[in-house]
This record gives C-alpha cells, structure tokens and sequence, in this order.
C-alpha cells in the first residue's frame, strides 16, 4: 500500500544508498585522521613510531 509514486521510492532508495556510501567513507576517514593524530600524540610522547602500525 504505497501512497508514493515508485519512481519517487526509487529517488528515496538512491538517496538513501548516497548517504550510507557517504557515512561509510566518513568513518574511513575519521578512523585514518585518529590514528595519525594518535601517533603524531605518541611520538611526541616519546613513543617509538616503528612500533605504533604493529599495535593495529
């Protein structure tokens, strides 16, 4: 019982596709920029950086 047009539940269905691709990609990025600020933080620290990629 759809009350909407089908070629609008496909405009919602691509848009929603976009924006699960774009949520994905955020998390991508937002893990990459924490590990590289946690190891610039840890290499201030003293941290050897040659052990930091073996940790993940």
């Amino acid at each position: 019982m759809r009350t909407t047009p089908d070629t609008e539940v496909d405009a919602l269905d691509t848009e929603i596709a976009e924006l699960r691709q774009l949520l994905d990609r955020l998390d991508g990025l937002t893990h990459q920029a924490r590990t590289r600020l946690r190891r610039i933080e840890q290499h201030r620290s003293g941290v050897d950086a040659r052990w930091l990629d073996r940790a993940h």
